[in-house]
């Protein structure tokens, strides 16, 4: 069997958004896409065209690490661990969450007007992987047929291979193992305006679109009923070969896409007396078909291995983590596809902040998975608290705090620059999602997000947003 392994909310490439902690009620033009498309309907500023490029994030969750050896060691293929430290490393991997997310917008540009709505557009790429191994698969992952499972070992020529005299089920041996991979590019068009225009009640509704091309997807999860324990769709860039024939055959090398899909969100605002506002949407409505190098898992007995097991932390680069495979009395446990299809990780957003004075604002949000057993998805809800302060015209600083998903505590910080506010506003800041790693290295969080191209322009005829920035 293969393992390989590869989360991330939309707000993690918008620097000015990952560092609050809360996003539903504030995300604004492009940025809302895939949050809360009903603040189309409003603007952050009196500007009308707001304009992002190459805005971006990534976070790390490594759960048996320390935040030093996040950044030193888990890409360091150079690193060679003792069998002593590999055995050490299956202890420590056991049944603990690893969790990354890249994102990336390459272009995103919106156009607001208090009479027509607003209308966005973004090019996102979205990478998004969760996995946790029970007992076995972290030892086979660093031990390979190192490990006592493995009870008689053949050697032919430089290869060696391990079997096991009493092979068991993948569904037992796996048990409680899961893992969640998948890279998409969207392309979202979203629009939103207001639809109720009062002195003292403003209620804004919008929806997007999106279409995705998909490069990656994979899951294993726990035996279902029709016997299956996991899945693959891998563009030719990871380089895994399971030696098993698919009608959905991609050749040739590099990056190419695996399937494609298509998604929903929906979401609504409502300003209250100029001063609070409540967000809800519901996102990543649709469905992934996947039709390139598809792949199911069967539940067979895990017989063989050929893998010796890796001597670092890279995880990330190993292009086959695991190779445990079937018996000779077994079919195949890998069987090609022409196609599969699977429902998008959706979720749903709500949120709540208020403006206690006109430089400081608190808020908080909820992100609660609606579909959670497809690739890409969330495990469990994300709970998020914090504030935006505005020191200066210049300057705007954010800290939060954020729990839930399997991750524990974590406390975003942000900080966004405005050299220029005028008739042009530019934008440039980063943030964090966790600033405890700063102080302590042993959590097991590493992020950043930033972005030094975003601006605004454009004067708007009327502007119905209480607080103009």
């Amino acid at each position: 069997m293969t393992f390989l392994t590869a989360k991330a909310q939309s707000e993690l490439s918008a620097f000015n958004l990952t560092g609050s902690g809360y996003s539903t009620t504030t995300a604004n033009d492009y940025q809302c896409l895939g949050i809360n498309p009903g603040n189309l309907g409003w603007t952050w500023n009196n500007r009308s065209i707001n304009l992002g490029l190459l805005e971006s994030g990534f976070s790390i969750y490594a759960a048996p690490l320390t935040s030093k050896q996040v950044v030193n060691d888990m890409f360091n293929n150079s690193l060679k661990l003792t069998m002593a430290e590999r055995k050490q490393a299956a202890q420590d991997f056991t049944d603990k969450l690893i969790s990354a997310n890249v994102a990336f917008t390459w272009l995103g540009i919106s156009y607001q007007d208090d009479k027509i709505g607003g209308f966005a557009f973004a090019i996102r790429e979205r990478i998004t992987w969760n996995s946790s191994l029970n007992g076995y698969g972290a030892r086979f992952l660093f031990l390979g047929f190192h490990d006592s499972y493995f009870d008689s070992l053949v050697v032919n020529g430089q290869d060696t291979t391990g079997y096991s005299k009493h092979p068991q089920k993948a569904s037992s041996l796996y048990q409680g193992t899961t893992q969640s991979f998948l890279w998409a590019r969207e392309y979202d068009l979203g629009y939103g305006r207001i639809i109720i225009d009062k002195e003292k009640v403003k209620w804004y509704g919008g929806i997007d679109f999106k279409y995705m091309t998909i490069f990656a997807g994979t899951q294993y999860h726990d035996a279902t009923s029709d016997g299956t324990v996991g899945f693959s769709a891998l563009s030719p860039l990871f380089d895994v070969n399971y030696s098993e024939p698919t009608p959905s055959m991609i050749s040739g090398n590099g990056l190419k896409k695996v399937g494609w899909g298509w998604g929903i969100d929906i979401g609504t605002s409502l300003l209250l007396f100029d001063k609070l506002r409540i967000g809800l949407a519901l996102n990543d409505i649709g469905q992934i078909k996947y039709t390139g190098n598809v792949y199911t898992g069967q539940d067979t007995h895990v017989g063989k291995i050929t893998s010796a097991g890796i001597s670092n932390y890279n995880i990330f680069q190993q292009g086959q983590l695991i190779s445990a495979d079937n018996t000779l009395k077994d079919s195949a446990m890998w069987q090609g596809l022409s196609n599969k299809t699977f429902a998008n990780p959706m979720n749903f957003r709500a949120g709540v902040s208020y403006q206690i004075v006109k430089q400081l604002e608190v808020g908080t949000d909820f992100l609660i998975p609606v579909k959670m057993d497809v690739p890409g998805a969330y495990e469990k809800m994300i709970f998020g608290l914090g504030c935006r302060y505005d020191p200066a015209k210049w300057v705007e600083l954010s800290l939060g705090v954020v729990s839930g998903g399997k991750f524990g505590t974590n406390m975003p910080f942000g900080v966004t620059f405005f050299p220029v506010k005028g008739a042009t506003i530019w934008q440039l800041g980063f943030a964090t999602r966790d600033l405890i790693t700063f102080f302590n290295p042993k959590t097991p969080t590493v992020s950043l997000a930033m972005g030094f191209l975003r601006f605004s322009f454009g004067n708007k005829r009327e502007t119905n947003t209480a607080t103009p920035q």
